[in-house]
């Protein structure tokens, strides 16, 4: 099991380094998408620099690396195709986690790209949509929740990805998937800053989508 779960590791990496935005936009703009924009190398940056439906191309490309790291860790260790509605045995619980994290990790920073990437935002998703809807959907109501009273977008997704792992551990029942969950949000939150890159350029070409994004505050300060 050590011996699969490296390999796993291993795998999921080198697929979330695919680095699906920066071709789609190399085909598109003929440049090199670091060059571009905010120079993250993801679905926001693709759709501001390039056109929406390269963004949108991306996106699916993106999220399906997510499902793909949960189908392939499941399929590798004999698990078959997992289903939320019958709880996993603990050994395809902790290969589709570690996949889906390295995966994660592989997409924000892209060996082939000299360690530059996106987010992983869409890939950790992707994974989320096929082992648990449920908590996707939860975690998307705190962050409205969240925002409406908050009015700062930086606090309601910090708040999400706080509570999102203690929701996935319960609604599974599984200490494994809850472990894995603090992972993948340790790794979100290390590197969510208060603004980010994309969101420059959505204030320069959407203002009023800035405004809604933004806290009162800091639309005072801009």
């Amino acid at each position: 099991m050590i011996l699969q779960l490296i390999g796993l590791t291993v795998a999921g990496y080198l697929l979330g380094s695919i680095p699906i935005a920066w071709i789609v936009a190399k085909l598109v703009t003929g440049k090199d998408l670091r060059t571009l924009g905010s120079g993250n190398v993801g679905v926001m940056n693709v759709a501001l620099s390039a056109t929406r439906w390269a963004g949108l191309l991306v996106f699916l490309g993106e999220a399906a690396k997510g499902v793909m790291a949960v189908y392939l860790a499941t399929l590798l260790v004999g698990c078959g195709f997992p289903q939320p509605s019958i709880p996993a045995p603990l050994e395809c619980q902790l290969a589709g986690g570690v996949t889906v994290l390295a995966t994660v990790i592989g997409t924000r920073w892209m060996i082939w790209l000299r360690f530059a990437g996106g987010r992983g935002n869409t890939a950790g998703l992707g994974a989320m949509l096929v082992l648990s809807w449920q908590t996707l959907a939860i975690g998307l109501a705190i962050w409205v929740l969240v925002r409406l009273v908050s009015k700062s977008s930086f606090w309601a997704t910090r708040a999400s990805l706080i509570i999102w792992p203690f929701v996935f551990g319960l609604l599974t029942g599984s200490v494994a998937y809850f472990i894995f969950g603090l992972a993948l949000s340790g790794v979100y939150l290390t590197t969510h800053e208060t603004v980010t890159d994309d969101h420059t350029i959505i204030k320069e070409r959407w203002p009023n989508l800035w405004a809604f994004l933004i806290g009162p505050k800091r639309r005072r300060e801009s």
